[in-house]
């Protein structure tokens, strides 16, 4: 992969997100939102959406500088995975990489889950607070029940907003993350395919792995994760 593609892909899905949001914002419907949850857990999914937003954006220029390096021939992780073969040899040294690379990346789709989780957790709260205001004992009174639904109204406001934003900027970090653990996984196969052809040269056993890491594919990300988001 072209390492520029990492970065045109990153541009485009955010380009479209962040249109969505010129389009919600000029229909005025996130100051509905933030008026509405008084809660204040869309603002927690906020930020910590941008949080993981940022992350990715800095692992993506880590994996483009790495992709730079091994077309140098030198460099970088390229250099740490040549020692590693010479040292533990390759089988050992292509575990410990795949170990390494996507371990730095898989924090990402736990904040990105953690999203959902929030607007769950909004939700519940939505909820309390529309109970909170139901009091069966008043239910003859007229004005009472106009109070009560007014309660209601809001709380069940707070829980489907909630819900709303963490479910969609889960699927916004998520495409994100989808691109790095994608680029990610061509950097190890291009960083073993870089490693064995160094220790061919060198007139010593190629280092292909024979059999992968508990939990990995050759190339792939660990168990239960794609190469992809």
């Amino acid at each position: 992969m072209n390492q520029w593609m990492l970065w045109s892909r990153f541009a485009a899905i955010n380009l479209f997100g962040a249109a969505g949001v010129a389009l919600a914002w000029i229909n005025g419907w996130i100051d509905h939102v933030l008026e509405a949850d008084t809660s204040r857990i869309s603002v927690v999914i906020l930020i910590l959406f941008l949080i993981g937003l940022a992350a990715t954006a800095w692992r993506i220029e880590k994996v483009t500088t790495e992709l730079d390096n091994i077309e140098r021939g030198r460099g970088g992780r390229l250099d740490a995975y040549r020692r590693s073969i010479a040292a533990a040899g390759g089988p050992n040294a292509t575990r410990a990489l795949e170990l390494r690379l996507f371990g730095r990346i898989v924090f990402i789709r736990h904040i990105a889950n953690s999203l959902v989780m929030l607007g769950l957790i909004g939700t519940v709260v939505g909820f309390v607070m529309a109970l909170d205001g139901v009091d069966a004992s008043s239910a003859s009174n007229t004005e009472a029940i106009g109070s009560m639904v007014g309660t209601m109204i809001h709380g069940l406001g707070v829980a489907l907003y909630t819900t709303l934003v963490g479910s969609i900027l889960n699927i916004w970090l998520s495409a994100n993350y989808q691109v790095l653990a994608t680029g990610t996984a061509n950097l190890a196969a291009t960083l073993i395919d870089a490693g064995a052809g160094s220790a061919e040269g060198d007139g010593s056993e190629p280092a292909r792995p024979r059999s992968p890491a508990p939990g990995l594919s050759s190339v792939g990300p660990p168990s239960g994760e794609t190469a992809h988001v």
